[in-house]
């Protein structure tokens, strides 16, 4: 049940925006250009990187949304228990594996990033924009996270599914 009284009790992100409705077009962009704009990235790999931060970060609603859609495109579903265990050991691309590890520093302790953080990225064939990419949809899901975890929105893992089909950045 959501913490505010005005919202439905199967309440979503869209009804967020209506709280807020001078914010919908520019988060809209936002997301339609974080999570589907050109990228070294793929389409799976932007919604591993956005449900393993929600993860981190103990968020049902947004990780199970978006692993979901991450597994519609191509990632296998157990990579997400394999990443809260061990990075090192989760079945991903070696050249994955840093880029993850600089997403759970900059969500758990980002006081503490340094130069190293960033050259362990670059050392594993990821260019500058790449790891901009990662860092922004790093950013928006803490963003989200807080967004839904403070508006108190329920996970409903029944709902995970359909709502991964349909789910369209940018539209309204």
């Amino acid at each position: 049940m959501p913490f505010f009284p005005s919202l439905p009790d199967k309440a979503n992100v869209g009804d967020l925006l209506k709280i807020r409705p001078e914010l919908r077009d520019g988060f809209s962009a936002f997301s339609e250009a974080t999570m589907r704009g050109e990228s070294a990235f793929s389409i799976g790999d932007k919604e591993m990187i956005a449900a393993y931060t929600s993860a981190l970060n103990a968020c049902d609603y947004c990780f199970g949304g978006h692993a979901a859609i991450a597994t519609q495109h191509g990632v296998k579903p157990e990579i997400f228990d394999a990443l809260m265990d061990d990075i090192d050991m989760a079945p991903v691309d070696d050249n994955l594996k840093p880029v993850l590890r600089y997403v759970k520093k900059l969500t758990q302790d980002p006081y503490k990033m340094v130069q190293a953080d960033a050259d362990a990225v670059f050392d594993a064939g990821w260019d500058e924009a790449a790891l901009a990419d990662a860092i922004w949809i790093c950013a928006r899901f803490n963003m989200m996270n807080r967004l839904t975890l403070g508006h108190g929105l329920d996970a409903d893992p029944a709902a995970f599914e359909e709502r991964a089909k349909k789910m369209a950045y940018g539209k309204k």
